[in-house]
């Protein structure tokens, strides 16, 4: 007779194994330590007898074990022993919860597709993959921020199949660019690597990912860059500036940056209905901010006199820097990097990125005695208490003296002026 569940929980474990049949070949042993196994006896090709088993009770249900018992019945009528399916877990579960042999076949070999695109795919898939389907989704400037990974992971790693990267070749390619490129960049390249390989596993695509077993403080931690222009290098830095063979409008770009302590991409995607000439005042949306929130800035005398020679040479362009080769569009502000490395090198100034300018601001504004609060404020700083003190129009005034203080220090930094102000409205 067939087996029920209140039957088989009253079975009681004996000094020797034991067996109860549910029928068809299929029965439960009870072992001498209580555990209860559901196992198949059956022949194959008429030799002596076989055994195979499903699983134990409870874990293995009565009923899971009958659904999973029809297709290793299946296997054998058709000359297959039940293990070339059912000894896959995933074959297994499939079968208690049943489905058929060509089903279960069929799934079985999209499971083997699947491993075997695993074993192919090389990490400079995976990076397209990810750029493609993640980056470019979501992130305001993905070339820009996926620039590491195509600077130094992608070129080690590009023909590598995923599953062959191990632990120890991620953390001896991380230390080398942390000693070629300093520990920010090396975490940087980390923590892209972490979070690929984590979008990996997700989909499917590698079975592990070796960046997470690597702690970061292994590598070194953030540190803040305080790098900044003293006044004899920012003289050094405007005169190298405009004696560069560059398109005189980059000049004037990277010119207006350090005057406004405006960020490089604020500053190259700006168009000219965020500028009024009138009221000597340019708007960034909060949509182009880093701090989601709009900046507003009044115009110095000597930014007003750059932006009207930009508007000429924008060529009726919407943006106050076109793309050269299309004037529809903002140039990047890869443009301006440009100019400013070779600035850099033809002035021997070490160590001094483009978004310096900003420290460089910050700190020589304070040097001068300007309240901390309101030099914050032009940075687009968080502002602390002080502020609360001022009218709206105070406030302004006050940003826009501090400013135009600002804008004056720079040219007389520079004792031959003719080097800036007398050439502003010359296109070199």
């Amino acid at each position: 007779m067939a087996l029920t569940d209140t039957e088989i929980k009253k079975l009681k474990a004996r000094e020797e194994e034991y067996q109860k049949a549910d029928g068809n070949g299929l029965a439960l042993i009870i072992r001498p330590k209580g555990t209860k196994t559901w196992r198949y006896e059956f022949r194959l090709d008429s030799k002596k007898k076989q055994k195979y088993h499903y699983g134990n009770y409870p874990e293995t249900s009565l009923l899971e074990a009958r659904k999973a018992h029809q297709i290793g019945r299946d296997l054998v009528a058709i000359g297959k022993h039940p293990s070339t399916l059912l000894d896959n877990l995933e074959a297994l579960q499939m079968a208690k919860e049943g489905s058929n042999i060509k089903e279960i076949e069929a799934k079985l070999q999209n499971t083997r597709e699947v491993e075997a695109k695993k074993q192919l795919m090389t990490f400079g898939e995976l990076a397209n993959i990810y750029k493609t389907k993640w980056v470019d989704m979501n992130w305001k400037n993905p070339d820009k921020g996926f620039h590491p990974v195509n600077k130094h992971l992608i070129p080690a790693m590009s023909e590598l199949t995923l599953d062959s990267i191990g632990v120890d070749f991620i953390r001896d390619l991380i230390e080398g660019i942390r000693e070629k490129s300093g520990v920010s960049i090396a975490l940087r390249c980390l923590s892209w690597a972490d979070s690929m390989f984590a979008y990996g596993k997700e989909h499917e695509l590698c079975t592990k990912n070796p960046a997470e077993l690597i702690k970061p403080k292994r590598i070194g931690e953030y540190t803040k860059r305080e790098r900044w222009l003293k006044p004899v290098e920012i003289k050094k830095y405007l005169t190298a500036l405009y004696q560069q063979n560059a398109y005189r409008g980059y000049k004037l770009g990277i010119h207006l940056c350090l005057i406004f302590a405006h960020r490089i991409e604020e500053m190259s995607g700006a168009s000219w209905d965020e500028i009024d000439f009138e009221e000597r005042i340019m708007t960034i949306p909060a949509s182009r901010m880093k701090k989601k929130r709009d900046k507003v800035v009044t115009i110095p005398d000597q930014a007003m006199e750059m932006l009207r020679e930009l508007k000429k040479l924008s060529g009726g362009s919407s943006y106050v820097f076109p793309m050269p080769t299309d004037n529809n569009r903002p140039m990047r502000g890869q443009n301006l990097r440009g100019v400013h490395n070779a600035v850099i090198l033809t002035a021997n100034i070490d160590n001094y990125h483009m978004h310096d300018h900003r420290h460089t601001i910050s700190t020589n504004l304070g040097n001068k005695g300007h309240d901390q609060n309101f030099v914050n404020a032009i940075l687009s700083h968080k502002m602390t208490g002080t502020a609360g003190r001022y009218s709206h129009a105070q406030y302004i005034e006050i940003l826009s003296g501090i400013l135009q203080d600002w804008a004056n220090f720079l040219d007389d930094i520079v004792t031959e002026k003719t080097v800036i102000q007398a050439n502003f409205s010359k296109a070199v």
